[in-house]
């Protein structure tokens, strides 16, 4: 009975959240030059940054993105620990709608679970039906390469931040925030307060390829 009447409150809900969220967006447009959306957000909240989640912005769907960015494209993007959630068509729609929803000079960040990290207890956690906390529903683990070489087939080219390597070396790139806060990552997490990278993400930035 619990879980029925909690269905229709989530089904009810919805409709509410999207009409508040398109109020606050049409804020937004007018409060800011440029237009920095977060994906999958959660309770983050980052000053100068639309946040967005799946009931607001499904990555998948092209109307989505229509309904937001039909008249002023994105010029920044940050999605933390979210792709790894989503098949490979799925990450292959929302490639295309980045493509087409952002200003030539896109800035985008991602990062995700490493899955060249040298600890396996971190590799069990966050593979696929893992042992982590959400990794029920992973659907991919990326390394700099495979991350990499789905976003070119789309035109964007990769910067790499924050990684390991094959050979199971951990380069220490992430020193700024202009592209995004990542809370997961070696200099912000409290895991690795000790100086030794235990929980890392791999970080990746990407622009459109010049034509």
């Amino acid at each position: 009975m619990y879980k029925i009447f909690k269905q229709w409150v989530y089904k009810h809900l919805i409709p509410v959240i999207r009409v508040i969220v398109y109020l606050k967006w049409m804020k937004y447009q007018k409060q800011n030059d440029s237009i920095c959306i977060v994906v999958g957000a959660g309770r983050s909240k980052f000053k100068g940054w639309f946040e967005t989640d799946i009931n607001t912005l499904d990555v998948t769907k092209e109307k989505d993105f229509k309904k937001y960015f039909s008249k002023r494209k994105i010029n920044k993007i940050l999605a933390e620990h979210v792709l790894e959630h989503l098949t490979d068509e799925q990450l292959n729609l929302m490639l295309k709608n980045f493509s087409k929803y952002s200003e030539k000079n896109v800035a985008i960040r991602i990062a995700v679970p490493d899955g060249y990290h040298s600890d396996i207890n971190y590799l069990n956690k966050v593979k696929p039906g893992g042992d982590g906390e959400g990794a029920f529903d992973h659907k991919n683990l990326f390394t700099y390469r495979s991350l990499s070489d789905v976003f070119e087939k789309y035109g964007f080219v990769a910067s790499l931040i924050e990684y390991w390597d094959e050979q199971r070396f951990f380069h220490r790139g992430y020193e700024n925030d202009v592209c995004g806060f990542i809370e997961r990552s070696f200099v912000n997490d409290e895991r690795n307060k000790d100086g030794i990278p235990h929980y890392t993400s791999l970080i990746i930035d990407f622009t459109k390829r010049s034509n």
